[in-house]
């Protein structure tokens, strides 16, 4: 997975490249690249679910600090832009909810003894779990009148994702060569993108049912599925970030939130991770909350998601979720240089 400093310069160059920069990626060709946008976040969500699988007890308990840590990081960004932050578009409190999912997702450091390192990582590759869950509910809402339908909506979304993809590991299953099971895996992306696009859903809750359900069954086919997934990651991927980097626009209220959304998160984060430690009882609560700083591409990944729900009106997301991420990387970077 494409990691940050790798994803701050790419999203530098796609500035660059973009409409208010060089405009070869032009208003015009980001609109022929945007259909790829839903496949890669289904990409991105597949990933996430095939290493999520929790077994045994000590699993169980990484998970439950996982889900702890994200869900308190979530919360202080959620309430605390609430409480202190003016913000435009409508409706507020989901413009603030949304936001809290896209920070409540980690990239562990690799900076700590590897003991300490093995359990920070694993914690940040559980912590996206809660929030893509949340986020979907929260995108079925802006479509829906009440949580109960968003709710509703959202499972029928999981429902959907998993014919897709229970058909495909059949197909997959009985595949006779590696390019059949190639062209499988590329149906399963581009039917699960164009359903969750067209339904104006999340499609990284839709690549998280799938990876869910590949882990679960297993199999030959669940092997094919990842490695042929895993080689279309990283250029998925940085097509994500380039197109962020060239649609971001940051007028000042989307800067001040992004700020805002900066020190909340970095509290979240250590507050989560004091208490994330608690119930782990692995590592000392400094240690792990600094290690979770940061960012990852996964808050990008859902505030570009957030974009494509709710149309213009949501660039303010994508604006303050890049400063915060950009922000978070710098400071989880100065925290790195620390002596271990």
């Amino acid at each position: 997975m494409t990691r940050f400093p790798e994803a701050v310069l790419l999203l530098i160059v796609g500035v660059v490249l973009g409409p208010d920069g060089l405009s070869l990626l032009s208003d015009r060709v980001l609109a022929i690249v945007d259909p790829a946008m839903p496949v890669a976040l289904v990409a991105l969500g597949m990933l996430v679910g095939v290493h999520s699988s929790v077994q045994g007890r000590r699993e169980k308990w990484l998970f439950a600090a996982a889900a702890t840590e994200a869900a308190i990081t979530g919360t202080v960004v959620t309430a605390g832009l609430l409480l202190t932050t003016p913000i435009g578009g409508s409706p507020p409190v989901l413009i603030a909810l949304v936001l809290g999912v896209c920070a409540a997702s980690s990239a562990a450091a690799s900076w700590r003894p590897a003991a300490e390192r093995m359990i920070a990582e694993r914690i940040g590759e559980l912590d996206a779990l809660l929030p893509i869950a949340v986020g979907a509910a929260a995108l079925a809402w802006l479509r829906t009148p009440s949580l109960a339908e968003a709710i509703l909506l959202a499972l029928q979304a999981c429902g959907v994702a998993l014919v897709i993809v229970a058909a495909t590991w059949l197909l997959i299953a009985r595949a006779a060569s590696e390019i059949e099971q190639r062209v499988f895996t590329v149906a399963l992306l581009l039917l699960l993108g164009g359903a969750a696009d067209y339904l104006s859903l999340s499609s990284l809750l839709s690549g998280l049912v799938a990876g869910l359900f590949l882990e679960r069954v297993g199999g030959p086919a669940r092997d094919a599925i990842s490695r042929n997934v895993l080689q279309f990651e990283r250029p998925l991927i940085a097509l994500v970030l380039l197109v962020i980097g060239a649609r971001v626009d940051l007028p000042p209220a989307a800067v001040g939130l992004g700020v805002a959304f900066l020190v909340l998160r970095s509290s979240g984060k250590l507050v989560g991770g004091w208490m994330a430690a608690r119930v782990a009882g692995t590592v000392t609560p400094r240690q792990l909350g600094a290690g979770l700083l940061a960012p990852g591409v996964l808050g990008l990944a859902f505030a570009l998601n957030a974009v494509r729900v709710t149309g213009p009106e949501g660039a303010i997301i994508l604006g303050a979720a890049t400063v915060g991420t950009v922000g978070s990387e710098l400071i989880a970077a100065l925290v790195r240089r620390e002596p271990s």
